[in-house]
């Protein structure tokens, strides 16, 4: 992340990037966020183009972009503050997050960060296997149709309609579950569409529900 004031640290702006992202929208007012964010860490933020931020009235307001939320995506394990009270907040609001994920899916954590069990039935072994091999080409393919759409550039953002119709083969569930997985896995980010006037009924039709939240956009970043 680039540079700010001297207040303003590549930790601190992290914390406060998920500060925003765990909000619904992915935005808030300035005074609303812990840690509330001075100058330095907003002009940091927005060098990056991981934000973008106004004045309503006498208050800011910052929200993030798909920047922002491709560079979360891809950057799970990035240094916070270490004596910062604020992280307990942080951490609390995207546990209730992840509940209402694990409530809405019908798993339970461990599905979520424990290894499956090693089956010992040939059969099951032979059908997961093939399960696997399945879901493994439809990504490459999704891969694939990215590249084509892009011209072989990474971090491009394209939408899921044009992906779909590159993919018409590949059933609708088939082809959300390896954009979900990719997504959760691999060097991919789904995102939404910050502007609403964006939003046609087509990409609308095209797009996916990732967390209760609507995704319109794929980004592959390696």
């Amino acid at each position: 992340m680039a540079g700010g004031s001297k207040r303003s640290t590549p930790e601190k702006r992290t914390l406060i990037l998920w500060a925003l992202l765990v909000r619904d929208g992915a935005g808030a007012f300035q005074n609303e966020l812990r840690p509330e964010p001075d100058k330095g860490d907003r002009d940091g933020l927005a060098a990056d183009g991981l934000i973008r931020s106004e004045k309503r009235g006498r208050r800011i307001w910052i929200e993030a972009t798909d920047k922002g939320w491709a560079w979360a995506g891809e950057n799970l394990g990035a240094d916070l503050p270490k004596r910062s009270s604020d992280g307990s907040q942080v951490l609390q609001a995207w546990l209730t997050r992840l509940k209402a994920f694990i409530d809405t899916r019908g798993i339970v954590l461990a599905d979520i960060l424990a290894p499956p069990p090693a089956s010992t039935a040939p059969a099951t072994e032979a059908s997961a296997s093939s399960t696997r091999s399945d879901e493994t080409s439809v990504r490459e393919r999704i891969r694939r149709a990215y590249l084509d759409l892009t011209g072989g550039h990474l971090n491009q953002r394209v939408p899921l309609g044009e992906i779909r119709a590159r993919l018409q083969d590949i059933g609708r569930e088939m082809l959300d579950h390896a954009l979900t997985k990719m997504h959760l896995e691999d060097a991919a980010t789904l995102s939404g569409i910050d502007n609403p006037q964006e939003i046609t009924p087509s990409i609308r039709e095209a797009g996916l529900s990732f967390k209760g939240e609507p995704k319109f956009v794929l980004w592959i970043t390696q």
